[in-house]
This record gives structure tokens, sequence and C-alpha cells, in this order.
């Protein structure tokens, strides 16, 4: 598919970046000694062998579950302020309302390290809060997360070994609609422009042109920001636009994804759903039966795109099946309110569907023909849920 490229944010960024490695962390032992901490060592948290995956999820009141998917325990955190909007970066769940924004800490997150995977445990609890309301938006790095309000254009970047411990701690506050981490840098969205920022907030080279922007994304092959008229990709290269095909279906507004791929999806509008690869700088329009409200795109090598529809069925999409250039299809019966929010996370293996007003939660095997593994019972309703873990 057709791109055009833009010149190189700023020839510094292409070096500057420090993307994650093991060799940047600080828990990294030199030589060996009885006071040295061990490889991957994070104060107050457990190591496992494999992702210590749990569901959290918030009740219209403010009540917070938190159920281990791996022994099938559910247990109770302290209430929160009755959520209106909300959203996950893989370990932290913020909620907001009209007046703040509260973070909780679901306790269990990975760190890929590209050559190696941590995984680690500790115990979920309520962080803080800060003193903004309204729809949000949550990205993180190994150092930092940021947090946006699309609504009101402000983000702050957070301390994110600080929340790790307990702490709310504002490193950076800017005017934009999205702000995404990306290795010593920010991709900031805002004025119709993408723009890389350094860790004060100044802008290293020149900006990109980007109308609208709105959803962003971090993914192993560089930050996504959407744009009406496509998305611009940053990486360590610099930044590429991509535009959308001419005459095409509504632009994403939003971009989901199995954590650290490359390829991520977006609702296409009335009908169907757009990936786009940000390694390859390409579209790829998946057609759909019925209109999309959420899609998460798994980017395994089956090409899985799971979606819910506008029934509350869950759509599964093998965009990679040779038989079909559309791809193969199955789907499961309505599973979710068709009215409510649509309450989806996805991981290497399984999707999960939360039915608002029936208070469970669908865990589907996407592999397996869009088959309902089990079905979680939380006993109230949901209107925030996140996996986290992965």
């Amino acid at each position: 598919m057709n791109h055009r490229s833009t010149p190189a944010v700023g020839a510094a960024l292409g070096l500057t970046l420090l993307l994650a490695g093991c060799s940047s962390d600080p828990g990294t032992p030199g030589p060996t000694t009885t006071t040295d901490r061990p490889h991957g060592y994070v104060e107050g948290a457990r190591e496992a062998g494999e992702p210590q995956l749990r569901l959290l999820a918030v009740s219209p009141d403010g009540r917070t579950t938190i159920h281990d998917l791996l022994t099938d325990e559910t247990s109770e955190l302290q209430d929160v302020d009755a959520p209106e909007h909300a959203a996950t970066d893989g370990r932290f769940l913020v909620t907001s309302d009209d007046e703040r924004t509260t973070i909780t800490d679901g306790g269990a997150w990975t760190v890929d390290h590209g050559d190696h995977t941590h995984y680690y445990a500790a115990d979920p609890r309520v962080v803080g809060h800060v003193g903004r309301g309204g729809a949000i938006a949550v990205h993180s790095s190994e150092t930092t997360t940021t947090l946006t309000w699309p609504d009101h254009g402000e983000a702050v970047a957070l301390d994110r070994e600080a929340l790790g411990q307990g702490e709310v701690t504002e490193v950076l506050r800017v005017e934009a609609s999205v702000l995404l981490p990306f290795g010593d840098r920010f991709v900031a969205g805002a004025d119709g422009a993408v723009t890389v920022l350094d860790r004060g907030g100044r802008a290293v080279g020149e900006p990109v042109a980007c109308p609208e922007p709105a959803g962003g994304i971090v993914t192993r092959a560089g930050a996504v920001i959407g744009c009406s008229d496509g998305a611009v990709v940053v990486d360590e290269d610099g930044a590429t636009t991509v535009p959308l095909p001419e005459g095409s279906a509504g632009r994403p507004t939003s971009f989901a994804a199995r954590a650290g791929r490359p390829t991520v999806a977006g609702v296409a509008g009335d009908g169907g759903a757009w990936l786009l690869d940000a390694r390859e700088h390409s579209w790829r329009y998946v057609p759909s039966e019925r209109p999309f409200r959420a899609v998460v795109a798994v980017d395994d090598p089956e090409g899985h795109v799971v979606a819910v529809d506008d029934t509350g069925r869950v759509v599964v999409v093998a965009t990679a099946d040779p038989t079909s250039p559309d791809g193969r299809t199955a789907t499961t019966r309505p599973l979710v309110t068709a009215n409510g929010p649509a309450l989806l996370q996805v991981d290497a293996q399984r999707a999960y569907a939360a039915d608002p007003t029936a208070g469970v939660v669908h865990e589907i095997d996407f592999g397996d023909d869009a088959r309902v593994a089990r079905t979680i019972e939380l006993g109230r309703p949901v209107a925030a849920l996140a996996e986290v873990g992965r």
C-alpha cells in the first residue's frame, strides 16, 4: 500500500531513544557481592515463571474486585470513585469521574526485554488520585506512565516506579490530546501535529502534520498516533505518515493490541476494523457483518482480530487464513449487553468480554472458533475491566 514518509524528527532521535533492555535495568548486578540485588529485582514484588494474570473490575458504584485467573479466586479491594471512564496499560487500571482520576495497581505485570521476559506479582491496591476528570487514556513504558484527558487537551507523565510503590509523582504536564512514552522521549499529539518531546517537555526536531490527533498506542515497532487522514508512526528512525486509502471507511479514534505487538486495530466507522502494521507502515481493512463496538489485534501467526459487535457477540477473524481474502470468521452468541460499554481485554491466548449488567466475564478461546472456555461470576455489575499481568 502506498504511503508517504516525512523527514526524521530530529537527527538525535534514533540515537537517544533508550529502548528497554537489561543493560539499563537498575536491578542488573555488577560484581557479585552479598548485597547485590538479583537481576530483574523489583522492590515489593515477587518474580514468577509465568504471567500472573488477573482481572480487575470496578462496579458502577466503585466497588473493586480482583479475580486471579490462575487460581480462580476472587477478592475485594478498596472502593474507588464511581467510574464514568476507564483505561488500562496492563498493570494499572485508571478510572475517572467528572472531578478526578483514580489509579489502581492490579499488582501483576510483565517486563519484556526482547530476548527474555520477567513476570511479577505484588499486592494490588489503590495508589491515589490526580485532580482532573473526564475521558481518560493511559500508556506506560518501564519508567513512565502517561495520563491524557483528550477532551481537555491535557496530559501528565508520572514516575512509574513511584506508582508501583504507591506514590503519584508527576514529572511532566503538557497540553496534548495524546501523550505516549517512548524510550527517553515522549510523543505528543496536539494542535494538528505530532511532536517528539524530551523529558522536560521541549520539542525535539520539527512537528509532523496530523490533523485532529486522537488515539495513540505504543508498539514494539514504534509509537502510533491517529489522525483524521491516517496515522503517524514514530520510531528510532523518525516519523512516518501513513495515510488511509482514499474513500475508505471512517478513521479509527483509538487503537488496541496485544501488548508489545506491531499490529494494532481500531474500529472503522460504522463497520469493520482497520489494522495498522506499525512496522510495515500499512493499513488493512477487515470487513464485518455488523458494526464493531470494540476491536483488538492479537497479531499472532493466524492474524487473529477479536471484536465485540453491536449485538453483543464476540467476533473472531483469522485474517491470515489463506482460504479467504477477508479471513475466516467465528462468532459467539450474544454474550454482553448490546447497549452497554464494550469491555474487551485480550492476551496471547484468551479474550475476556464482560457483560456489564450480569456481572460476569466470558473467557473466549479465540484460537478455537471463539469457544467460550469459562464464565467468571463477579457477583455485581461491571463498569470498568482490566486484565493485568500481560
